[in-house]
């Protein structure tokens, strides 16, 4: 059988949500061309036994399905990349296994791959809270040649895969590859440069993916360690990536912000004093250069971290957090 989509569903103690994930790509439209590709990345509660048990309603679907088991937990991105090795489609597709997609999505947007000729299709995008829901619309700038700096920024071309159908081979570059350790901006790393590399990108207008925000251990929740980590990372891999193709001049105001932009959201969101502190000399010349442009939630406490007023910075972290906005 010519597999049209693969699609990788990483999986980490979801067990309470597995099974609304797993169903709604059962019962998907797109028949035996669609390849589903569990990756249990080390899970510790029951999830991959309801995922079983669920497949059994779908005896039709069984020999579309692998599930692919880590022995231990390596985080996000290792599963993903799992999956991807394992994909045999033309066409690869990611889904969260705590989120859910409609029935029609893969078959609609492999249709309107095919007809455009496209390496990349997106999609808007529904964020689910408990009592209530939008829509996150992907804008896709009508000039080519903006594409890439608009996703470079992230502001209204959105870096999320999960919204994306891809070509198999743009995720098989070794460009496209995510790093080990890279486990928070993992999508933004990889879909900036299948955004570079990709012919034609085109959009379906429609809004299929139901991105669940209300998981309490979500890993965009609380900043740790990890994510200053990742965050040095990832911009470092940034710039060697816009060198090496002789771009960092044309986007060095983008990259920039973006790099002061993350250091703001990282002193906000940790709930560490000591992350602060260790942390408190992080792109300081970009800081320099553009606070002036950040809000004014933001200037206050990187104002605070660049004086070393790390216990007003924590009152004025839990004020946001009690709030819930950055002014």
């Amino acid at each position: 059988m010519n597999i049209k989509v693969s699609v990788i569903i990483p999986i980490y103690n979801t067990a309470i949500y597995i099974e609304r994930c797993a169903k709604s790509l059962l019962n998907q439209t797109l028949g035996d061309e669609l390849e589903l590709i569990f990756v249990d990345d080390g899970s510790t509660d029951d999830s991959v036994f309801i995922l079983r048990n669920i497949l059994q309603e779908f005896p039709e679907r069984i020999n579309q399905v692998k599930i692919i088991q880590h022995n231990t937990n390596k985080g996000s991105g290792a599963a993903r990349t799992t999956g991807i090795a394992a994909a045999t489609g033309e066409f690869v597709g990611i889904v969260d296994s705590d989120d859910y997609i409609d029935h029609e999505m893969f078959e609609n947007l492999y249709s309107k791959a095919i007809q455009e000729n496209a390496d990349v299709v997106v999609s808007d995008i529904i964020f689910k809270y408990k009592d209530h829901s939008f829509v996150v619309t992907e804008y896709l700038n009508p000039d080519d040649e903006l594409i890439f700096e608009d996703v470079l920024i992230n502001e209204r071309t959105h870096t999320f895969s999960c919204n994306k159908l891809v070509r198999r081979e743009l995720y098989l570059r070794d460009e496209c590859q995510i790093p080990n350790g890279l486990n928070f901006l993992e999508d933004r790393h990889v879909m900036t440069r299948i955004f570079f590399y990709a012919k034609k990108i085109v959009k379906d207008e429609n809004a299929y993916y139901h991105y669940t925000q209300y998981r309490p251990n979500s890993i965009t929740k609380n900043k740790h360690k990890m994510h200053f980590e990742n965050v040095l990372l990832f911009w470092k891999l940034m710039d060697s990536f816009l060198s090496e193709n002789h771009l960092i001049e044309n986007y060095k105001n983008i990259v920039d912000k973006g790099k002061l932009q993350n250091k703001c959201d990282l002193m906000i969101d940790t709930n560490s004093c000591k992350l602060r502190k260790e942390y408190a000399s992080m792109f300081l010349k970009e800081e320099k250069q553009y606070i002036a442009e950040m809000k004014r939630g933001e200037r206050i406490m990187l104002f605070l971290v660049r004086n070393r007023l790390f216990m007003l910075a924590q009152l004025f972290h839990n004020l946001l957090k009690l709030k819930n906005k950055r002014f």
